[in-house]
């Protein structure tokens, strides 16, 4: 499951400390069925992406409280986390079905 890291957070593992704290930004997968079933007003829009965000965040959460880690942040417009957890049980997270890729953070730049 390693393919599921980037590169720059591949880089970040290798240079840091097994037991230290890492942010990472875990990109879930989008629900394949949110196109064919998503309401037609914005607002019912958000609140189906809200609700699917939050339903599979439960169980990364629980994994996250049993190796130390925790969930910081979290954006339902692109269906993301943001969570901190000691560097060597970032693999774990890999494993997660839910889980499409694991990243650092990156600065939005203007273009």
């Amino acid at each position: 499951m390693e393919a599921k890291l980037s590169d720059q957070l591949r880089q970040l593992l290798q240079s840091t400390d097994a037991s230290q704290l890492v942010d990472v930004v875990v990109e879930l997968h989008h629900d394949p069925t949110l196109e064919a079933v998503a309401p037609q007003n914005r607002s019912q829009r958000i609140a189906h992406l809200k609700e699917s965000l939050s339903r599979k965040a439960v169980p990364l959460q629980e994994t996250l409280k049993s190796i130390g880690g925790e969930v910081t942040g979290e954006v339902w417009l692109n269906q993301t986390l943001r969570v901190r957890l000691p560097a060597d049980k970032v693999s774990l997270l890999s494993d997660q079905d839910e889980v499409a890729k694991l990243d650092v953070e990156h600065q939005l730049e203007r273009d």
